[in-house]
C-alpha cells in the first residue's frame, strides 16, 4: 500500500499586528509569517479503514483535531471509496504559538492531493484550508510572506537567508481564542511596525528586521503568562533580541550568524524550558 510522507513546517511571525474584530468574530491582522525546522512528520497510507493517530498522546484525535478536518474536507473530491490511515509524529509543542495544528492540516492536505491523484492546485487547498484555520493557507505554502485578512491573504516575500533560530517554550500553553479575547478587552495596543520588518526582509538585513520585529500579543499575554517574560529575559542576557511566537507563549530569536554554538551552549542547562535550536526554511 502506498504512503505518502509531508513535512509540516512550524512558523513564527516576525511581524504580527491585529488590526480589528471583524462583523464575524475573526480578527483581522497584518504578519509577516516565517516558516522554521522545527517541524512534524504525517505519514498517509491507503488502508481499509480511516484512522487518525498521533505519537503525543495528549492530542485528541477526533473530529476536533484539524488533520481530521482536513481529512474529512477531501473527501468529497476522492474518486471511489479510498480510505486512509493519518499519523502525526509530533515535535512541535501544542498550544505553543507555532501552528503545530495548522502545519499538520496543511500537510494532510498535501498528503492527500497527491495519494488521491486530486492534482488540485495550491489556491484550491488554500482556499479548502482557509475554512479550517487562518494559519492554515500560510502553512500549505510557506517560506516568507505577508499575511493579511485574518492571514489568509498571502504576498510571496523573497526568501530569508537560513538564519538560525532559538526557541524556548516554557511548557505552559496558549489558546489563541483566549488571546484574542484579551485583544477585545483593550481599548488601546501599541502599533508593529510591519512595514519596516517587511523592508529589512527584502534587504535581507538581520540588524534591522530584529530591531522592528513586534508582536501585538505580547502585552497582552505577558502580564498574565509569566514565563514568557522570563524566557524573554533569558534570551535578552544573551544579548539575544526575543520576540513571543504568535499567539504565545513561545519565544524565539534569531541568532547572529557565527553565534549559533555559543547560544546552544549557554542554553543547554536550561531544564525547566524546552529549547530548540532550528533555522528558517525558504
Amino acid at each position: 500500500m502506498m504512503n505518502i510522507v509531508e513535512k509540516g513546517y512550524g512558523k513564527i511571525n516576525l511581524a504580527l499586528a491585529i488590526t480589528d474584530r471583524r462583523a464575524d468574530g475573526y480578527h483581522n491582522i497584518d504578519t509577516i509569517f516565517q516558516s522554521i525546522g522545527l517541524c512534524d512528520t504525517v505519514t498517509v497510507s491507503e488502508a481499509d479503514a480511516f484512522e487518525l493517530t498521533c505519537s503525543q498522546p495528549s492530542l485528541a484525535c477526533d473530529e476536533t483535531n484539524l488533520a481530521y478536518k482536513a481529512w474529512k474536507a477531501l473527501c468529497p473530491y476522492k474518486k471511489d471509496n479510498q480510505q486512509v490511515t493519518i499519523h502525526i509524529e509530533k515535535h512541535i509543542p501544542i498550544a505553543a504559538g507555532l501552528a503545530g495544528g495548522s502545519t499538520d492540516c496543511a500537510a494532510v492536505l498535501r498528503g492527500l492531493n497527491r495519494l488521491w491523484g486530486l492534482e488540485l492546485p495550491e489556491t484550491e487547498l488554500c482556499r479548502l484550508g482557509a475554512g479550517l484555520g487562518a494559519d492554515v493557507p500560510f502553512c500549505i505554502c510557506g517560506g516568507t510572506m505577508r499575511g493579511t485578512g485574518i492571514g489568509e491573504e498571502l504576498k510571496r516575500l523573497p526568501p530569508l537567508p537560513a538564519w538560525s533560530v532559538v526557541i524556548v517554550h516554557p511548557r505552559v500553553p496558549v489558546q489563541t481564542k483566549q488571546a484574542y479575547a484579551l485583544f477585545d478587552s483593550r481599548i488601546q495596543t501599541a502599533p508593529v511596525a510591519v512595514d519596516a520588518v517587511e523592508q529589512a526582509v527584502r534587504a535581507g538585513d538581520f540588524q534591522g528586521l530584529t530591531a522592528a520585529m513586534g508582536n501585538t500579543f505580547e502585552e497582552l499575554i505577558i502580564p498574565n503568562v509569566p514565563q514568557v517574560a522570563d524566557c524573554q529575559q533569558r534570551l535578552t542576557a544573551l544579548g539575544l533580541q526575543p520576540l513571543m511566537a504568535g499567539s504565545g507563549p513561545t519565544v524565539f530569536a534569531l541568532v547572529p550568524p557565527g553565534q549559533e554554538e555559543t547560544v546552544r551552549s549557554q542554553t543547554a542547562s536550561w531544564h525547566d524550558v524546552d529549547v530548540y535550536m532550528t533555522a528558517i526554511v525558504k
